[in-house]
């Protein structure tokens, strides 16, 4: 997804459809709201990543903001209300902070069973002496399988 970004702003960049403020080549996507706003690392300098600063694209129109300091800076002031991003809701904060926990749903595999060791040469041999397609080499299929277990039990 951030190639994707990234080739749209570039786009904007080159006609200058929409302002973009930055290289979009230094633009790195690191998340998005649900209004379809982008935040950003702003990655200059290359090198230093504690120098990178924050950038938040409007969804809809040309506006930018730039926030000079760590994402962390960054998330701690706007949730703490000390910075307004002119591209969120007003009413970001009005709700509280809440957490809704996911319910994953936990997978076990079953156990393998035990199986003895088969002899292919020998299912082969009696695949084919009963009219089954096998293959000369590989993996005999599961249907031709179960009719040789069949058959020895």
């Amino acid at each position: 997804m951030p190639a994707r970004i990234r080739a749209y702003q570039r786009k904007d960049f080159d006609r200058g459809t929409h302002p973009v403020p930055y290289d979009p080549e230094q633009l790195f996507t690191i998340g998005g709201t649900d209004n379809g706003e982008h935040i950003f690392w702003i990655t200059d300098p290359a090198q230093e990543p504690d120098r990178w600063r924050i950038a938040v694209d409007e969804a809809r129109g040309p506006q930018w903001f730039t926030f000079d300091g760590t994402l962390a800076d960054f998330l701690t002031s706007v949730l703490s209300g000390q910075t307004r991003v002119p591209q969120f809701p007003r009413d970001l904060l009005e709700g509280g902070p809440s957490f809704t926990p996911s319910h994953p749903v936990l997978w076990k595999p079953e156990p393998i069973q035990d199986q003895p060791p088969v002899d292919a040469a020998a299912i082969r041999a009696w695949a084919l002496a009963n009219g089954y397609n096998v293959p000369p080499r590989g993996r005999i299929p599961s249907e031709v399988r179960e009719a040789w277990e069949r058959h020895i039990s």
